[in-house]
């Protein structure tokens, strides 16, 4: 399982060095690990200050790690704090027309055998992408004229930044890699396969998937995307074959999503049904009510 202190999100930037950024000498990396202000394709944007407090707080305890392995720490920051946009390498500005800022880090990578294959990788140009994670503190959502609702990060608790390979598609700009952790609780094992963070404010349902297996799963009806399964351990569900079930299955959610309209368009119809007749019922009271008062 993973440590409990892990953070909930992460997000990878190509991460642009500064001019002479890369000191094999001095074991050192400086650049730019986060952008603030573009919308990304997680329809994320950090806001100006959203670093602030994290880093006032606790930022040494910030640190870099191999790949995100948090059992495989490589270094930690000697500097790290927001920056304007103008303080940009011009390189992001292009990238990232919209930017507002940047969180500038130097770090400094130790010697040892992870951190030697680090600034080897990092020399060569292979771990060329820094990811931050981090849990969301305060958020805000806004909708857009276009029709999307984007998520504000407006504070930020940060836990670690870590340096990564290069993103599979070379046209992402931006790569969200948000980590979703399964858990365990007294009845269920719950595998998340969307971040619950998107959905906030909006219509949360649990729907049956198979009644006689014990699968359940919370599904958004505004989104129509179910957010995490739910496999009841009384019928024998273990966190691994959990798991395995959803890799295996997950292509048939579209059948279960169409199920789950149709039910609740059911349900719909049946609450109209209901409030229709009590409505009925309360006038019918009403007029016999009224009848009694004439005949006094």
């Amino acid at each position: 399982m993973p440590d409990k202190w892990e953070p909930k999100e992460r997000k990878s930037f190509p991460f642009e060095l500064e001019e002479k950024g890369l000191d094999p000498d001095a074991r050192t990396i400086k650049g730019y690990a986060a952008v603030m202000g573009n919308i990304d394709d997680g329809k994320d944007v950090i806001d100006n200050g959203a670093f602030k407090k994290t880093l006032g707080e606790r930022g040494s305890r910030v640190k870099i790690f191999y790949i995100h392995d948090f059992h495989e720490p490589i270094g930690k920051p000697l500097e790290a704090n927001e920056v304007p946009r103008s303080r940009l390498p011009a390189k992001l500005r292009e990238k990232y027309p919209d930017a507002t800022g940047g969180l500038y880090t130097n770090f400094y990578v130790s010697e040892t055998r992870r951190g030697n294959d680090a600034m080897t990788l990092a020399r060569d140009g292979v771990l060329d992408e820094l990811s931050i994670g981090y849990d969301a503190v305060k958020e805000e959502y806004e909708d857009l004229e276009d029709g999307r609702r984007i998520r504000h990060l407006k504070e930020i608790k940060l836990y670690d930044i870590s340096l990564v390979p290069m993103a599979m598609n070379p046209a992402a700009i931006v790569t969200d890699v948000k980590e979703l952790k399964p858990e365990e609780t007294e009845d269920y094992i719950r595998i998340p396969v969307e971040s619950p963070g998107k959905h906030t404010d909006h219509r949360i349902r649990t729907i049956t998937i198979s009644a006689k297996e014990g699968i359940k799963a919370l599904y958004c009806g505004e989104c129509k995307v179910i957010i995490t399964y739910l496999f009841a351990k009384d019928k024998g569900w273990t966190m691994e074959k959990a798991r395995a079930w959803v890799k295996e299955h997950k292509k048939g959610e579209a059948e279960w999503i169409e199920t789950a309209e149709a039910q609740e368009a059911e349900e719909t119809r049946q609450a109209e049904e209901l409030q229709k007749a009590l409505i009925a019922g309360r006038i019918q009271q009403a007029q016999i009510q009224r009848q009694q008062i004439e005949e006094l």
